[in-house]
């Protein structure tokens, strides 16, 4: 699509003004500047081929499949009229809040691997406690260019800051007398080659997106980065991803 002429991209972009069905699917895959589509295609590259190889490790390939088609086809419209959510003269463009829902499976495919591969788990402890704490690095870094100048949103910060660390000490509380056993088997997982650094680069992975996705400063010069976009997408991965598993357990599959 980045071939096509610059007025023909302009016009699939979702104008928050004027907003229709048709932009409100292509303009995620519309980029006007060079830069952005490579950003957003290097993070496809790395974060799409994290996902499918823990999910061929943990024995979850058909997740996979459910996971990435699901975001691809059904996010880009949503995000979209999400966007509407927040009142103001402006457009979206741009794939980055559709991988950031594919980086929102990252956190149950990553613990659905330590799982299979490691019996450290379970999974439905896991997946939300990284979740929850990514919550609270991401709350940090998006406020971090209004926080001087308003007061208030530093309150709120810290509040949900607060509230995501009671969280995670919650779900840390309720795996206390696993703990013992999880240290042992990341000890012992060190040995396991190949899997080991696969589990390592995925966390790598996980935590550089989200500082790259967050910026300390969002504005560029073409514009300013839709940190709310991300955001949404971020969470709706993870729900979307999590809330599928938990339906197909329930029917046994």
């Amino acid at each position: 699509m980045y071939q096509l002429p610059y007025a023909v991209r302009e016009s699939l972009v979702f104008d928050y003004t004027d907003p229709t069905v048709v932009t409100a699917f292509t303009s995620s895959f519309v980029h006007l500047e060079t830069g952005h589509l490579l950003t957003n295609v290097f993070l496809y590259l790395v974060v799409v081929p994290t996902l499918y190889l823990l999910g061929i490790a943990s024995g979850n390939r058909q997740r996979f499949y459910i996971f990435v088609s699901t975001v691809l086809v059904a996010f880009p419209p949503v995000l979209s009229y999400l966007n509407l959510a927040i009142i103001r003269s402006s457009a979206t463009l741009g794939a980055s809040g559709v991988v950031m829902g594919l980086v929102g499976c990252l956190p149950l495919t990553l613990a659905d691997y330590l799982e299979s591969r490691f019996a450290i788990g379970p999974v439905r402890t896991f997946a939300p406690m990284m979740f929850l704490t990514s919550l609270g690095l991401v709350s940090v870094l998006s406020v971090q260019s209004v926080v001087p100048e308003n007061s208030t949103v530093l309150f709120v910060t810290a509040g949900l800051v607060l509230a995501v660390f009671l969280t995670v000490l919650f779900y840390a509380i309720s795996a206390y007398e696993q703990v013992d056993n999880i240290l042992s088997k990341l000890r012992s997982s060190a040995d396991a080659t190949g899997y080991f650094e696969l589990s390592v680069a995925a966390i790598f992975l996980f935590v550089t997106v989200l500082f790259v996705a967050f910026p300390v400063d969002p504005t560029t010069e073409n514009g300013v980065v839709n940190l709310y976009e991300h955001f949404v997408g971020y969470s709706l991965g993870f729900i979307a991803s999590f809330t599928t598993v938990e339906v197909l357990n329930q029917f046994g599959r």
